[in-house]
């Protein structure tokens, strides 16, 4: 019972960061901040018995390290005239986890676990996006055209509505109004295939080892239910666009990827943790 509680705590904690994810970046940002909390507590729930068997040790070094990450992300932006982008909130996330992590209080696990977090949603990002980038392959994006943007489109237009792919990345949709929907990163589920992954190896590192069949399990759950999730995410934003028009979409846009991912997962995880 209290593996399977775990387990449970692990796909909410999963729910929380990816929804935190979407409302912040496309949705409400006090939604955002909601979940950004209640992430928090959850993580607490989870490794209460390690944190309070932490004996971190303050070190005002890695503060101010960590502290002057966060300010050199926001200043670099603000002269260069750039937004916030994910690459950006996560750096600011590994420095503000440095500080939090080297604080010696009892939520320097909290912070070390947030630590591992960023740097391994780092090291994917630079790995699978970044320098495959600098190398002319968009690897994220193939995986996103052939796995998501090919059969959503296949779907409808053997339903008889009539879209296409006139290129990658690229939806023409012709309904109620011509409209061409531009598939970003976030479409694909890509960012939160790597939110949850991160999410899930983070914990193993610092919070609870786990045996690597559990892992796997608890792994694919989440991955699937991702994919399931903005597979739908794509189709119903296409209906909409088709049907009701952009505006429409737009505002379906904004929440409808946590609600799918929430839908997919609490099934996924009742039949394989069961």
């Amino acid at each position: 019972m209290l593996k399977l509680n775990t387990d449970i705590l692990l796909i909410i904690l999963a729910v929380l960061i990816v929804s935190s994810f979407i409302e912040l970046a496309y949705g409400l940002v006090y939604l955002g901040i909601l979940f950004l909390i209640l992430s928090g507590i959850c993580l607490i729930l989870l490794s209460k018995e390690s944190l309070a068997k932490s004996e971190a040790k303050r070190s005002p070094t890695l503060i101010v390290f960590g502290i002057i990450i966060v300010l050199a992300d926001l200043v670099y932006n603000y002269i260069m005239h750039l937004e916030i982008q994910t690459f950006d909130s996560m750096i600011m996330l590994f420095g503000l986890s440095l500080a939090l992590s080297a604080s010696g209080t009892r939520y320097s696990g909290l912070g070390k676990f947030s630590l591992y977090f960023s740097v391994t949603f780092l090291v994917f990002f630079v790995s699978l996006f970044i320098i495959p980038a600098q190398l002319n392959v968009a690897l994220p994006y193939y995986y996103g055209h052939y796995c998501v943007t090919l059969p959503a489109v296949s779907i409808l237009s053997n339903l008889g509505l009539n879209v296409g792919i006139p290129e990658k990345r690229v939806i023409e949709v012709l309904g109620v109004e011509n409209v061409t929907l531009k598939i970003d990163l976030a479409c694909f589920g890509w960012y939160s295939m790597l939110l949850v992954t991160s999410m899930l190896i983070s914990y193993n590192l610092t919070i609870q080892r786990m045996e690597l069949k559990r892992f796997m399990k608890i792994l694919s759950i989440m991955l699937v239910a991702c994919y399931l999730a903005n597979l739908i995410r794509v189709l119903i934003l296409i209906l909409t666009a088709y049907y009701y028009g952009l505006d429409a979409m737009m505002v379906v846009h904004s929440h409808i990827g946590w609600i799918l991912f929430i839908i997919f997962i609490i099934p996924l995880s009742y039949l394989f943790l069961k």
